[in-house]
Parts: structure tokens; sequence; C-alpha cells
């Protein structure tokens, strides 16, 4: 799916409300914003902008983990007219935004922690919703970690009779029988509410969470998936043993769940095998990974 960057889309809410004119592709503009969401592309943005000579502010993770926008550009509404698509298709067509920063995990694989700090409330949706669309995508590190704060968005969304797309996987140790019923009760996008399992030793929490979700007439084959990191090794260590990130995957099918295999920087070719298999249903619920034919030539 196309994605805008949503950083973008405020700085443009922020100028057309100052009366501006905005665009991607200004001739001669008074002032240019570039966000880089990886560190590769930061140099090239600021030497074009360089070139031109023309006053340019430039930010993002790929820039420095810490830069943030300031308050009155954060809590704009973004303006996604610059993005054409987003208002044309359908795979598109949603509001977006974060009703909280932060994350109570120190998870070792992420830069939550380091770029946003403690877990904290950010937005209510309906400060950033459009009423245009009738989707609504959350990019929530944590959104179970606010039991109350979670209810009154989600209730809003209900009231409103939006569908809901939570991006980031939920933290199943969070998952209770009142989260639960709330979740049975939301329209989700394409049906799925996605969860997190990052390392073997949660496996009787992901059970569990499972069998919550089901005493909810939730049909966690159809409309559950977990995200499962693959590969995931610190700097200058070996990666975790590749059976641990397969055990998961099997141990979700025997659970009835589907995973969603994340590489950990790109992965192994064994590793990337399983992300092929994994990720998808038909691939999944049909074979075993060792009789996957496009699984590398090699012992596991």
């Amino acid at each position: 799916m196309p994605w805008i960057n949503l950083a973008m889309a405020k700085v443009a809410g922020f100028h057309i409300a100052q009366g501006d004119i905005v665009g991607l592709e200004l001739k001669n503009p008074d002032v240019t914003y570039i966000s880089c969401v990886f560190e590769r592309n930061a140099p090239y943005a600021e030497k074009e902008c360089k070139i031109a000579q023309i006053p340019w502010y430039c930010g993002g993770s790929g820039v420095k983990l810490t830069s943030f926008l300031p308050d009155e550009i954060e809590f704009c509404k973004p303006y996604y007219d610059i993005y054409p698509f987003w208002l044309t298709d359908k795979r598109c067509k949603a509001s977006v935004g974060f009703t909280s920063r932060g994350c109570i995990r120190k998870c070792e694989f992420c830069i939550v922690p380091q770029k946003e700090g403690s877990f904290r409330r950010n937005q209510h949706i309906k400060e950033f919703y459009d009423e245009r669309f009738k989707k609504v995508i959350l990019l929530d590190n944590n959104i179970l970690a606010d039991v109350d704060w979670f209810f009154e968005n989600t209730n809003w969304i209900i009231d409103h009779k939006l569908k809901l797309n939570i991006s980031q996987g939920m933290d199943i140790r969070l998952l209770t029988d009142e989260i639960a019923e709330q979740l049975h009760r939301i329209k989700f996008v394409d049906q799925q509410m996605r969860f997190a399992w990052d390392h073997i030793g949660m496996e009787r929490t992901v059970e569990r969470g499972i069998d919550i979700l089901r005493s909810h007439k939730i049909n966690v084959r159809r409309n559950v998936s977990f995200f499962v990191l693959s590969g995931f090794h610190r700097p200058g260590e070996e990666p975790e043993p590749f059976c641990k990130d397969l055990y998961r995957c099997n141990k979700l099918k025997e659970f009835g769940v589907m995973p969603y295999v994340m590489p950990y920087n790109d992965g192994t070719p064994m590793i990337r095998a399983l992300a092929r298999w994994g990720n998808r249903r038909e691939l999944f619920w049909t074979i075993p990974f060792y009789q996957y034919d496009r699984m590398p030539k090699v012992d596991i």
C-alpha cells in the first residue's frame, strides 16, 4: 500500500492554516521541509536543498532520533491533499495519527524508548480525524498501555461507525477480558487485529491471550495475526538460532493463528524464506516449512 509522510502532512496543515501555499513540487518556494525516515536518505536530501540555495529544515528519525516537530505543528490536523493518491486510492483514504507516544517497554530491538521516551497520551482521535474518511489508522507504539485512554478513543470509533487499523502489534501481555470484548465490538480494516510475539519466552502469555480472544467469539484464524520478529541480535553478536523463529511460527499454527514474520535487518536467506512462507496464508496453512520449495537447501 502507498504511504504518506505524516510529519509532512502536519507541516502542510500548519502552513495552510497560516494562509500559505504548499506542495511537494512548488517552484521557487520560500522554505522547504524534509522528513527522512531512513539514514541513507538524509545526505541526499540535504545536498539537494543546499544546491538549490533555499531555506530548509530537515528532521525525522533518519536525521536524529530525538528530533521533534514543535507542538504548534505536531498537533495540527494533517493536510492529506498534498498526497492526491491518499484521497482516491481505496486502500488509503484514512485519518492517521497517534493517540499516544512512547512505550512502557524497553525492548532491545526497538528505537521507540530512545526516540519517544516514556509512554504518554498524545491526541484524541477526534483531533486529527478527517470527515472525508471512514477509516482511522493509529500508529501508537503500545495502545493498550493506558486502558482508559484506549477505551475512550475506541468508543469514539465505535460511536462514529468508523473502521480502525491499529498498525503496530498490540501487547498481548496487557490483554484482558474487558479489552477483548472491546476488540470484538470494533470494526477493523480488513478484519485484522495484530499482536506481537517478540521472543520465545512469551509462549504461555501468547497462548493465554489467544484463549481470551476465542472466549469473546473472535475468530482468531481469520481475524488475528502476530508479528514474529526473527533473526534479532545485538551488534557484534550472533543471531538467535533459526529454530526459535520457526518454533514460534509453528506454535502459532498449532494455536490456529497466522504469523507475520518480520526479519530483523533484512535477515538471513533462511529467515527471508520463513517470511515468504509464513506471511502467505495459502502456504502457511497447507504445507510445513520444510516442504516449502523456496526454502534454502541447508539443514535447519
